[in-house]
């Protein structure tokens, strides 16, 4: 199994972007670029110089991932909005486009739909009588590789048009027995495997890098610091900086630690 790389991701990107739909994309890809974010971010933290060259190559590279993953997840969001769209006003949809969505974007989409319709009957339908429609949730109960369906699934929806399944689901939109067949990269080796479920937010230190207040002694060049954040400061200036920077520059007599206490 090969390692996540930011070229993967790149990849995934250049391909969600030339596609007039979602693509495929591994059930656990944001998952696994959270935990090498964070992987690379410990690297700089230990390192003894986060001014040196190896640690700004790793910090750049972090922030490369975070933007190229904040773009991934852009593009697909707006792809959903427009399949929200046309499900709420009662267009058909490609049932394998839906399939493309991981759990949480499909959960994103049945709120988007409830929301449109919800709108809908409080400011237009009252004309009409204010008919209320009970939801109508997608549920997709498994992801297949090979993009076959399971026997029996029933493609009709309660509304004659737009997707429903016959599966009971959770109150996710997606049954609790959602299982995504293909696989994602491989997460570093020194890196752990995420428990079952978990989410970058789930992590209360989603930010592993305490901050110093500090008063500059000295004017410095613009710097990159270990958050991945450029930093321009100048004599006199007051601010916080992430605490290996700060306990770095302190040593060379460029800042002084003012934290209180």
């Amino acid at each position: 199994m090969a390692l996540l790389h930011l070229e993967d991701l790149r990849g995934i990107l250049l391909a969600e972007r030339d596609s007039g739909t979602i693509v495929q994309i591994p059930h656990d890809l944001y998952q696994t670029t959270a935990i090498l974010v964070k992987t690379l971010q410990q690297e700089v933290i230990i390192m003894d110089d986060p001014f040196s060259d190896e640690a700004r190559i790793l910090i750049e590279r972090v922030a490369s991932i975070r933007v190229t993953a904040e773009e991934l997840f852009h593009l697909r969001s707006e792809k959903i909005v427009s399949l929200a769209q046309s499900q709420a006003d009662g267009s058909y949809i490609e049932r394998e486009e839906l399939r493309m969505l991981i759990p949480a974007e499909l959960e994103m989409f049945n709120r988007i739909v409830d929301g449109i319709r919800e709108c809908r009957i409080a400011l237009i339908e009252w004309k009409a009588g204010g008919r209320s429609q009970a939801p109508i949730r997608v549920e997709i109960p498994e992801r297949i590789s090979d993009l076959q369906r399971p026997a029996g699934y029933d493609v009709t929806s309660a509304d004659g048009g737009g997707i429903s399944s016959g599966v009971q689901g959770s109150d996710h939109g997606y049954p609790d027995s959602v299982v995504a067949s293909n696989s994602g990269p491989d997460l570093p080796e020194r890196a752990h495997e995420p428990e079952e479920g978990w989410t970058p937010s789930d992590d209360e230190d989603d930010e592993p890098f305490a901050y110093t207040l500090v008063r500059v002694l000295a004017d410095m060049e613009p710097f990159m610091g270990v958050d991945g954040r450029t930093y321009e400061i100048a004599t006199g200036d007051i601010l916080t900086l992430p605490g290996r920077n700060a306990q770095v520059l302190a040593e060379r007599d460029i800042v002084l630690n003012i934290n209180p206490g």
